[in-house]
């Protein structure tokens, strides 16, 4: 056994050790055992990272006696494409994933020091978390050897050569690792029901949330400029699969502001933060392992459907039937938990009479009825990602089943949000003329289309509620204003993102045309103009199974003028390319892509035919214009703002940083 595969096998030992001493320090409240536990957290910490720097070491100079190494890294790839090629397989992944649940869980005991059963409890509770998610690192130990060392190691697969690659997943898994340490104290807090439960959510799950929600937002980014994968968002599996996470954190963050004001959702918050490590547990064992079908995946799949897979990973994959087995347990466990806490608890039901529209109609019930609407929204995602999973579904399925909730979300939001500020009788009104005029149009448009004119009027009424809300603070002193710009600022960016996916799939235009040289032709709201074909051809040296042969690799390049049909303005005067590899007929495609401020308009060159004979060659090229595309990424950056701006104004020293510079 190699150092790597002895520090590996010694986490499981080092995990037992900090519970023996975590438990006797409950058990029998002796300062030496905590400090014992502290020890040995920071043991299994310091372990955690020299593991990720031993392996990251590996990869930088390919170290290729490793099977890991030599199945992600080759010697021709950059510094930074070698270190993202630790996190490139399941293995790497874990390591980081559990690295980040210890990180957080010395991070929370290091500036959190009060002796209180909560924190004790959570911490052990975390470090038996962590012992599973170890246990299973066991079985796709990232330093195991390789029988017989390669020449070439295989190096990335070429669609994840890109600078993406290097930030995206280690934002994921160090995301995952709070939600880890947040399920952990959720468990405690039913235990215990000790209010500083609250404390954790407001600081890791906002933490996680940030994480996931710039995950998916560079993810999505990622995936528009990647030719095949659908564009930002396409609800393919794995990518709703990253998504269902985050609409449970974000259920749950709204949960525990009723929390921490009426002392409600005792036993909502908790379970919300057992489906969100359930959703991340699924989504690791459903992805990474293979089982669903999908474009953003590199595993090799067994032959047949979703069902046919999923027992043949977890009959001969230990590590993916270690995620099945913790995914149950955990629902399992916490549902015995909360059953076993109250059901001896007697519940005086109390008969609530609404003598009028306001109160039935007022900011808490309000707030009640948007946190149940997200739920329901989550558990339609949850059915529709299930039921794609035998097959195809396409992108319109899942917005017309999940387009009646958002609209019901829209009316809840705009309710709440302008109480303050006008008559029920007139909320009702806007209300009601904004869902007559969306089912109107919705019901009588074709394609598409429908989901802009649906969206129109939610859009300007809950902009009307958000800026009307900021409008009232404005004249606050700096630190209350921004307290109270902070969440809304999200929202805001929440719904400039839906209406961009609105505007950029409901309106948005493709054309695929075939073209001789100097020919024009009419492409959707343009007219595309192909002057020149032309082509490179030169040997290159690949790796191929980890040997190095030599190849032809052909570029093809398409000179075009683009121009708009109404103004005959020039918008793209330029060249088109595609590369193909001769030796494993593999294709690069490169997407031209010019961001305008109302529009995208995003071009390929499909393929090209040589011309015989004297004839002229041909090429086939898409033109897409995707409109409001801008509106997404605005809003991806409100999003993110509004939450650090929710943050620092509840951060001690950003406080008192903010109250120094507004005297």
């Amino acid at each position: 056994m190699n150092i790597g595969e002895i520090l590996v096998y010694l986490n499981p030992l080092l995990i037992l050790s900090a519970i023996y001493f975590g438990y006797q320090n409950i058990a029998k409240n002796k300062s030496d055992r905590e400090r014992n536990f502290d020890s040995m957290a920071y043991l299994i910490l310091g372990n955690q990272t020299f593991l990720l720097i031993l392996l990251a070491y590996y990869f930088l100079t390919t170290n290729l006696k490793f099977e890991y190494v030599s199945d992600y890294s080759s010697d021709d790839l950059s510094i930074w494409y070698k270190l993202a090629g630790v996190w490139a397989g399941r293995d790497g992944t874990l390591l980081i994933w559990t690295w980040a649940t210890s990180l957080t869980l010395v991070l929370e005991r290091y500036f959190h020091k009060e002796k209180e059963m909560q924190r004790e409890l959570t911490s052990l509770i975390g470090m038996g978390l962590l012992l599973a998610l170890c246990t299973i690192q066991l079985f796709i130990n990232p330093f195991g050897l390789n029988e017989t060392i390669p020449n070439e190691g295989n190096g990335l697969n070429p669609l994840l050569l890109s600078p993406y690659m290097i930030i995206h997943p280690p934002i994921v898994f160090v995301s995952y690792g709070m939600i880890v340490f947040l399920y952990a104290s959720a468990i405690s807090f039913l235990i215990t029901e000790d209010k500083s439960w609250n404390d954790t959510i407001k600081r890791w799950g906002r933490g996680s949330w940030i994480g996931m929600s710039l995950a998916l937002i560079i993810g999505g980014y990622w995936a528009y400029v990647t030719l095949g994968w659908g564009g930002y968002w396409a609800w393919d599996p794995v990518e709703t699969a990253g998504l269902l996470p985050w609409f449970a954190m974000t259920t749950l963050l709204h949960t525990s502001v009723m929390s921490r004001r009426k002392k409600d959702y005792r036993i909502l918050g908790p379970l919300l933060s057992m489906l969100t490590f359930i959703l991340v547990l699924l989504e690791s064992f459903v992805t990474r392992g293979g089982i669903w079908s999908s474009v953003h995946s590199f595993i090799v799949e067994d032959n047949g459907g979703t069902w046919s897979r999923l027992n043949y990973v977890l009959e001969n994959d230990i590590s993916v039937r270690g995620f099945f087995i913790l995914m149950i347990l955990s629902l399992i466990i916490t549902l015995m938990i909360v059953l076993n806490k109250y059901r001896k608890r007697h519940v005086e039901e109390e008969t609530v009479e609404y003598k009028s529209i306001e109160k039935l109609l007022s900011e808490d019930n309000t707030f009640f009825a948007a946190i149940y609407t997200q739920l329901l929204i989550l558990t339609v995602t949850l059915v529709l990602l299930l039921v794609r999973a035998n097959g195809y579904l396409s992108p319109e399925v899942f917005e017309i089943r999940l387009a009646p909730f958002v609209v019901i979300l829209a009316a809840i939001f705009t309710i709440h949000t302008l109480r303050p500020f006008m008559k029920i009788q007139n909320i009702l009104v806007i209300v009601g003329v904004s869902l007559f005029f969306s089912i109107g149009y919705a019901s009588i448009s074709e394609g598409r289309g429908w989901i802009v004119g649906a969206m129109v009027p939610w859009a300007i009424v809950c902009g009307y509620s958000i800026f009307r809300y900021m409008w009232k603070y404005r004249a606050k002193k700096l630190l209350p204003m921004l307290r109270a710009w902070g969440p809304y600022t999200a929202h805001l960016g929440i719904m400039l993102i839906l209406v961009g996916y609105c505007f950029s799939y409901g309106l948005g235009t493709e054309d695929s045309i075939t073209l001789n040289e100097g020919e024009e032709k009419l492409a959707g709201n343009f007219i595309l103009k192909l002057n020149d074909v032309s082509m490179e051809i030169k040997t290159v040296t690949i790796n191929y199974k980890g040997v190095e042969v030599n190849a032809t690799e052909i570029t093809v390049k398409a000179d075009i003028k683009l121009e708009e049909k109404e103004n005959k303005k020039i918008v793209i005067d330029d060249q088109l390319s595609k590369t193909i590899l001769s030796f494993t007929n593999q294709e690069t495609t490169e997407i031209y892509l010019k961001h305008e401020l109302h529009r995208d308009l995003y071009l390929t060159l499909n393929s090209v035919t040589a011309g015989v004979d004297g004839e002229p060659s041909s090429a086939t090229i898409t033109v897409r214009e995707i409109p409001g595309i801008i509106l997404v990424w605005i809003g991806s950056f409100l999003t993110i703002l509004g939450m650090i701006m929710t943050m620092f104004t509840e951060w001690k020293p950003g406080k008192e940083w903010l109250r120094k510079i507004a005297n």
